[in-house]
């Protein structure tokens, strides 16, 4: 098999198991949270750290959101059986970068692969993702390239890839849609805010030690606030999503 045809298997096959590779970075943030010490060895500068961690995440996530709440429909979102292109999308952030789901995905993984503050774990973050994305950008611009031709080959031409050339931008031909954000992201926002509480709550035994005594608490107050919360939210988005159709009234 050719290099070519090699690549571009490979990248199918990641493409429909992207979903998964937040699990792959959690697994592994695992084995680094026993070496973890709180930043100066003061718990105030924890929360600050965990709280910049958090941000970048969110970040990512705003990014994605960007993305998602201006691109029409079948031009960007959570496909994952098969490519699906209805048009080329090439204004807003697509005039700055042909990949800015990805881009907002680095970030998003990296908020998570920041917690255990190990050198090494942050290494095979960005061997892993450039792996793992290098062969989807790969297999979707084979797909795009294939199917538009020569307009897709004019737009690749300047528009970067992974960094942004600000000096492009174009304004979205569409308006952008709220509803469709919350549809499509309401559970990566959950997700993110149960693992970061997950991983805090692995930390503090790793370093403290669960205390099982009556009447002592297990999690503090912040905890269990953060993660009920998100159970409810995510319960109660996942019923308005799939019973009604309040989060479909623009169309898209």
């Amino acid at each position: 098999m050719a290099l070519i045809e090699e690549l571009d298997k490979q990248g199918q096959f990641l493409f429909r198991w992207r979903s998964y590779l937040p699990a792959v970075f959690l697994f592994l943030s695992f084995f680094f949270l026993p070496y973890y010490q709180y930043p100066n060895q003061n718990y105030e500068h924890h929360l600050y750290y965990l709280l910049f961690c958090l941000f970048v995440s969110l970040f990512g996530l705003a990014l994605r959101g960007i993305v998602i709440g201006y691109s029409p429909e079948n031009t960007s979102g959570r496909n994952t059986k098969k490519q699906v292109a209805d048009s080329i999308n090439k204004t807003g952030i697509y005039s700055l970068i042909r990949h800015p789901l990805y881009l907002g995905n680095f970030f998003l993984h990296g908020g998570i692969a920041l917690i255990p503050r190990s050198s090494i774990l942050l290494i095979l973050f960005f061997f892993l993702h450039w792996f793992y994305y290098e062969r989807i950008m790969f297999t979707e611009e084979q797909y795009l390239r294939n199917k538009f031709g020569q307009k897709y080959i004019s737009w690749a031409a300047h528009t970067p890839a992974l960094i942004p050339n600000f000096q492009n931008f174009k304004k979205p031909e569409t308006s952008f849609s709220f509803k469709t954000v919350i549809r499509k992201e309401y559970s990566s926002f959950l997700g993110i805010l149960i693992i970061f509480v997950l991983l805090d709550i692995l930390i503090s035994y790793f370093l403290r030690g669960f205390n099982f005594e009556i009447g002592h608490n297990l999690f503090s107050d912040f905890q269990k606030s953060i993660f009920l919360f998100s159970i409810v939210m995510y319960i109660s988005l996942r019923i308005v999503v799939k019973k009604t159709s309040w989060l479909k009234l623009d169309g898209r």
